[in-house]
């Protein structure tokens, strides 16, 4: 039975056999690694470089000019623009992204067509076009051009639009009238076209015409913006594309643009301020004016230069209150245009100058600027998303709840101002009766300059305002520093030529190891006897050397060469026969395999010879009557054989026939009978063998392999020496379930194995055959190299030296 369970996958480590596997896929091996080689350059050779362009913006709120006028209020209000995730956001827009690309010529993309390779030519093309779009459909689609002479061409597309046009020749610089489009086409370079032509193909260049909201929107995608440096407030924009020229001009170019936009937004503003101050102030002036001219008018009507002392006191006092009373009407005036422009959602920031003057105004100011940081963030927004989205939704919904607030706010004080101005209203009268006794020209010379004063008061208001706010629209100016520009001087990013030799070779490498570790691992082949008796405990008879040169179909060899290593290994077989069973008498020994091709008939005709050479005499059967081979050994006919034999067609005389030993005779398969099973269990196949016995000493049989029919059992199971063949190199460890089945199960007796062909430099290397393993008797082959007369392969020289010392 086994002694050990056969397994598929090799479970002990065994560093020869895996070096021995290794050496027999060294060819594998170096296919692996020169097609990762050939790959490697073949990726890099077709692969199209992807360049990265690089630039880094430093975000700045300096404003030397805001500073000084330390206008706190308005910063406060505007300190939300310049965040770093909002800029960041801008950049990636599609405003500032389309701004960028309408300053390129990308209207037109040129490219020329390689065999493999596509070349966007961006601003190297030999060619221009200028084209106006009328069908939005050839948008996109290639247009091939066939340049004939320096001033001639044909245009190819795969579109009905243009289809009537590509049987026409064309010239440059001539508008070209299509139902899709028209096109000018100016020949700038004829001597690179003409090159590009003969070197790639005869339609090597075409052209797109481009949407630039459809190549934003791609360009978005593909721009990365990140921050650099919270705390240094740097952003650094990267862009890859095929085109180093491009990709360098996009991203510089939305870098410019991001600065203009953000000096605009700025500018804006204060554009709008000021433009608010100048109406306030041309008012004014008209008013300021008209009392001017009534106060000189009445001077010289009346005769007055200045009024009484009298009324000094009273009329400083009405002064003062119709200061008030004007500037209650004023804020009432602007609190009801700032609840008009809150409902409506226009810009609110021109009214803050008027409101940072008072404290009461602070809770109004600070509203102010939450309803313009909600406009500003929907209007962000609105760049990057719908107006159907729900974070839109949702800044509209807070943006509806802070105008209600305002509106209230405005309201409440609104009714404030009114009931204060309706005091100051009833003090006016009160000393305006007062002024019934003072003589009428003084009290209208009064009014009339206290309306000059105040008028004149707040126009120098204005006029200061102004000033202020002219300074602040000077100081706008680029403010954010672009501190790295990209430039066209960068390697590519990819294909990265040291990674992909290295991956590819590491493939190569890696691909040749799991196939030496997969075959190691999967080896199922038998190699020597000692890993035999690990699975089976049927007797070890001993092994065959494999032949150098090749053996014709199962030829008699020992005959040829009887000093060989073959020969003396077949001697060694037949001495070990006797261990098993040294009885006087005939002897019977089958012999079998699991498939075809392990040797059987080989070794069952030299065993034979080497058993008559010592005197005995042998006889050889042809049991393997499906597939007989004993008539190609002796290269005889197989007109009559064992088939006629056991049907009773021929007689043994007629059957046996003589090989070129004298003790050595043999008996073919003869023709190929339907029934060979039952031949061979038939009572003839018995008398045959008793009729042999008296004749032979040694008696022969080829059996037909036991893994393929189970014909040769029975003569087994009554045979003297039952042998079993596995062929290494070749015979599969499973086979050897069938060796333990014909012992367990068909109770075959005294079953030995040998193990055919066995590579020769196995045995030099130490594996040996016979029995070096210490199986106790028999003796093997590990001594005398040269002695027999096979051509064998000189030893290393390490061996060599092994040997001296063993012989010493």
């Amino acid at each position: 039975m086994a002694k050990k369970k056969i397994s598929p996958i090799n479970e002990e480590f065994d560093f020869k056999l895996l070096v021995t596997i290794a050496r027999k896929n060294t060819m594998w091996f170096a296919l692996f690694l020169m097609t990762s080689v050939v790959s490697a350059m073949l990726i890099l050779r077709y692969t199209a470089p992807v360049y990265e362009a690089t630039s880094v913006i430093q975000l700045s709120e300096q404003d030397n000019a805001r500073g000084i006028l330390n206008n706190a209020q308005f910063n406060r209000f505007n300190e939300t623009n310049n965040k770093l995730a909002s800029s960041i956001e801008l950049m990636r827009s599609r405003v500032i992204v389309e701004r960028a690309l309408l300053r390129l010529p990308l209207q037109v993309s040129y490219y020329s067509k390689g065999e493999i390779l596509t070349n966007e030519l961006y601003t190297q093309s030999p060619f221009r076009v200028e084209t106006r779009i009328k069908d939005s459909s050839i948008i996109g689609q290639p247009i091939f051009i066939d340049f004939l002479t320096k001033n001639s061409f044909k245009l190819f597309l795969k579109s009905t639009a243009i289809e009537s046009l590509q049987s026409k020749t064309f010239k440059d610089n001539e508008w070209i009238i299509t139902p899709a489009a028209d096109f000018k086409i100016s020949i700038n370079d004829y001597a690179t076209i003409q090159a590009l032509q003969q070197e790639l193909s005869k339609d090597a260049f075409y052209f797109k015409l481009n949407d630039l909201t459809g190549l934003a929107a791609q360009i978005i995608k593909e721009l990365n913006i990140t921050p650099l440096n919270t705390e240094a407030r740097t952003i650094q924009i990267k862009l890859k594309d095929k085109n180093q020229a491009k990709a360098t001009d996009i991203v510089n170019g939305i870098a410019r643009e991001f600065n203009k936009y953000d000096l605009e937004k700025n500018s804006e503003v204060a554009d709008k301020i000021l433009d608010f101050i100048d109406n306030t102030i041309a008012s004014i002036d008209i008013e300021l004016s008209n009392s001017e001219n009534s106060l000189e008018r009445f001077k010289k009507e009346n005769k007055i230069v200045s009024p009484d002392a009298s009324a000094t006191s009273i009329m400083r006092q009405l002064d003062e209150l119709q200061t008030e009373m004007y500037a209650f009407d004023h804020e009432l005036n602007l609190l009801s245009k700032i609840r008009k422009d809150v409902n409506t959602n226009n810009e609110i920031s021109k009214f803050l100058l008027s409101l940072s003057g008072r404290s009461e105004n602070n809770q109004i100011l600070d509203q102010l600027a939450r309803l313009q940081e909600l406009i500003d963030q929907r209007d962000q927004i609105r760049l990057q998303a719908t107006e159907n989205s729900e974070i839109y939704k949702s800044v509209l919904v807070r943006l509806k709840s802070q105008q209600e607030l305002l509106n209230r706010i405005l309201l409440n004080e609104e009714a404030s101002l009114q009931s204060r101005r309706e005091i100051r209203l009833k003090e006016i009268r009160t000393i305006e009766a007062k002024l019934g006794k003072i003589p009428q020209q003084q009290a209208e010379y009064g009014r009339l300059q206290r309306l000059f004063s105040i008028n004149e008061k707040f126009y120098s208001l204005l006029l200061e305002k102004k000033a202020e706010f002219s300074i602040t629209r000077a100081g706008y100016v680029p403010q954010h520093i672009v501190l790295v520009e990209a430039n066209l001087n960068a390697p590519p990013v990819s294909p990265n030529r040291a990674l992909i030799i290295s991956a590819c070779l590491i493939v190569g490498f890696l691909a040749g190891f799991i196939l030496i570790i997969t075959r190691y691992l999967l080896y199922n082949e038998i190699n020597a006897l000692e890993e035999i008796g690990q699975y089976t405990d049927a007797a070890l008879l001993g092994i065959i050397p494999k032949y150098k040169r090749e053996i014709p179909i199962s030829q008699l060899l020992v005959d040829k060469n009887p000093k060989s290593v073959i020969s003396e290994a077949f001697r060694s077989v037949r001495t070990n026969l006797q261990f098993i069973s040294n009885d006087a008498g005939a002897k019977t020994i089958a012999v079998t395999s699991t498939i075809s091709g392990e040797g059987k008939t080989f070794n069952a005709i030299n065993l034979a010879g080497v058993i008559a050479f010592s005197g005995l005499k042998v006889v050889i059967l042809d049991l393997d009557m499906r597939k007989p081979k004993i008539h190609l050994g002796f290269n005889v006919e197989n007109n009559h054989g064992m088939s006629t034999l056991l049907i009773g067609k021929d007689t043994p005389e007629k059957c046996i026939l003589k090989s070129s030993l004298s003790n050595l005779d043999f008996i073919t398969a003869g023709p190929i009978p339907p029934n060979p099973a039952e031949l061979i269990i038939s009572p003839r196949m018995e008398q045959l063998l008793s009729y042999l016995k008296d004749i032979y000493d040694i008696i022969i049989v080829d059996l037909p392999p036991v893994g393929i029919v189970s014909d040769g059992i029975p003569i087994m199971q009554k045979c003297d020496y039952p042998l079993y063949i596995l062929r290494a190199n070749y015979s599969r460890k499973m086979f050897i379930a069938q060796i333990n089945k014909l012992i367990t199960e068909n109770k075959v007796k005294n079953l030995s194995v040998i193990l055919n062909g066995v590579e020769m430099s196995r045995l030099k290397y130490g594996y040996g055959y016979g029995y070096s393993y210490g199986y106790g008797y028999g003796y093997g082959y590990s001594y005398g190299y040269g002695y027999y007369e096979d051509d064998a392969e000189p030893l290393p020289l390490p061996m060599r030296i092994l040997n001296v010392f063993r012989r010493k």
